[in-house]
């Protein structure tokens, strides 16, 4: 087999492996070079202050008054990874009965990795650069609904719901109605996320920035270390392996009721 025969088929499995999600090189760049970008903006956001303290002192008055913005995003903040992994969970149960659902189930795959790799990250980086949070520096000044003791950036909440989101949104196709719905969704629930930890003030937009930018450098190594584990799975076992991602989708939601 020639090389240009190789590359038109990309997703052709090999022995008795189940048919894993390529990571192509656009992908891998747009991720990396993305990733970078929102880290750099957020690097010069945190150095130049001015900005991050305007957007912080801006919710302050909607803080106080505890006005419908601040109550939602409460809200959100709480439930919104939740309430992503809902709509994995019942994409997953609905794929069984409804075959032009056609999303592979590895995505969990890549979604479990990715939430738990760009999440471990995130918390690592956060000791590193051992940002105070707004209220530690500003204490009186400011009005805050969340209340943390960990580092401020890179933002966990940010970070984790964009990286819950990106394969999905990424790596499945726009074949159907339902996967574009679903795709306008959980970006819209993730994007609140973020925002909401900014409405709160629990982060500065900057640490909000820097998540996303963790997310997105991690995918692709999140990708890598799924198609490990993946080609170490025989075919036959995937349709089980499919229900027990599911019950780790599950066990997510509950963790993240209880945070």
């Amino acid at each position: 087999m020639n090389e240009s025969t190789k590359q038109s088929n990309p997703e052709k499995p090999t022995g008795n492996a189940p048919l894993a999600l390529p990571i192509h090189k656009k992908i891998w760049w747009l991720c990396m070079a993305g990733g970078a970008g929102f880290w750099a903006l957020a690097l010069i956001l945190w150095a130049q202050q001015g900005i991050d303290q305007a957007v912080l002192f801006y919710f302050d008055p909607a803080r106080v008054s505890g006005a419908p913005i601040v109550v939602f995003s409460k809200w959100l903040s709480g439930n919104g990874m939740a309430a992503i992994t809902v709509i994995f969970v019942l994409y997953l149960l609905a794929s069984k009965v409804i075959k032009w659902l056609d999303a592979s189930p590895t995505i969990y795959v890549f979604t479990i990795c990715s939430f738990g790799l760009s999440g471990i990250a995130g918390d690592l980086l956060k000791e590193v650069f051992a940002r105070p949070r707004p209220v530690t520096t500003f204490g009186s000044e400011i009005f805050v609904w969340s209340q943390s003791v960990t580092p401020a950036i890179p933002s966990g909440h940010a970070t984790k719901s964009i990286a819950l989101i990106l394969p999905f949104v990424l790596l499945v196709p726009s074949s159907n109605w339902v996967h574009k719905t679903i795709k306008v969704g959980i970006t819209l629930t993730a994007a609140g996320v973020c925002l909401s930890r900014i409405v709160l003030g629990a982060h500065y937009l900057s640490d909000v920035v820097a998540g996303v930018g963790m997310a997105l450098i991690g995918l692709p190594f999140s990708i890598l270390f799924a198609n490990m584990i993946l080609k170490r799975i025989p075919r036959e076992k995937l349709p089980f392996l499919s229900w027990v991602w599911g019950l780790l989708l599950v066990f997510l939601v509950w963790v993240f009721i209880a945070l």
